[in-house]
């Protein structure tokens, strides 16, 4: 599933391509991808893209009339974009619609702008969507959303205030988008290694100088992920320049699971927390030895 590195270069990839490009045609290959398309055609077609913001996974096209677009990808979503020389560029979920002919038969919406070129969503299981909201109604779509893991505005008060009666493990409670976003599974494991907590450790007992070194932690890793382009683990399909990202190469607990620690040789362990995969160290994060340094 993309994760907010992820999306955050493909936002980057798009800025730099998208805005000034004029919206002439919107196909609608599977409804439910773009449900308000029908409703919303001449509100869309002829606008021009100002920009292209983000916020947690979802992606913001700014247009210049009374609507914009937002785009989430969920698990499988991509969005690919052709310049009228058919130069690829953008990203998501890595699979052989990267490289192969468009539209494939994951291709749901496309897009296409003045001059020719178009900008694909494919979507193999269907999960993403396309809206388009009006702009006065934009701030509907984020009401469930706590701040973004590396907005700049995010204090560790605000973590703490959450975290006060919280009994939920520390690493379900950085999860939880109505917390923070952006701190996918991934992350919140290779963060928690960082530090040395244990995941399973109870919210409420993460003092406040771990939440503060923790917060700092996440903040750094979400960067360096997003300067690598994110984390693709399918090499399959990394020949398109720009595509694949090279955090995997950095993982320090995350998908090693029976292998030895990098830290100290001890073997990494796996659990389930909330359904998910959690991959820590038991002798590196040890809730007890961090309450007595």
């Amino acid at each position: 599933m993309p994760e907010l590195p992820e999306v955050e270069s493909i936002r980057r990839k798009l800025q730099a391509i998208l805005p000034g490009r004029r919206l002439e045609q919107v196909q609608v290959l599977r409804d439910k991808s773009f449900l308000t398309f029908p409703q919303l055609s001449q509100q869309l077609l002829g606008r021009q893209i100002t920009e292209v913001r983000r916020r947690a996974k979802i992606l913001h096209l700014v247009l210049d009339g009374e609507h914009d677009l937002l785009v989430h990808l969920k698990m499988t979503g991509q969005l690919i974009f052709v310049d009228e020389h058919g130069a690829r560029s953008g990203g998501g979920h890595p699979t052989a619609d990267w490289v192969l002919e468009l539209p494939s038969k994951h291709t749901r919406v496309v897009f296409t702008f003045s001059g020719g070129a178009r900008l694909f969503f494919n979507d193999q299981r269907v999960f993403g969507w396309i809206r388009a909201p009006h702009k006065t109604l934009l701030h509907r779509e984020f009401t469930n959303y706590g701040p973004d893991i590396n907005d700049p505005t995010l204090t560790v008060e605000h973590l703490l205030e959450l975290a006060k009666r919280r009994s939920v493990p520390i690493k379900q409670f950085i999860m939880d988008n109505a917390v923070v976003c952006g701190v996918g599974n991934i992350y919140a494991s290779e963060s928690l290694f960082k530090l040395g907590l244990d995941p399973r450790t109870p919210t409420k007992e993460v003092s406040p100088e771990l939440m503060q070194q923790l917060l700092l932690i996440m903040q750094k890793i979400i960067e360096r992920s997003i300067e690598l382009g994110g984390t693709t683990f399918d090499g399959k399909y990394v020949g398109v320049d720009g595509f694949a990202g090279g955090f995997q190469k950095e993982l320090q607990v995350y998908g090693r699971e029976a292998e030895a620690c990098l830290r100290c040789g001890n073997e990494i362990a796996k659990i389930k927390q909330g359904g998910r995969g959690t991959f820590y160290c038991p002798h590196c994060q040890q809730t007890n030895l961090l309450a007595k340094s």
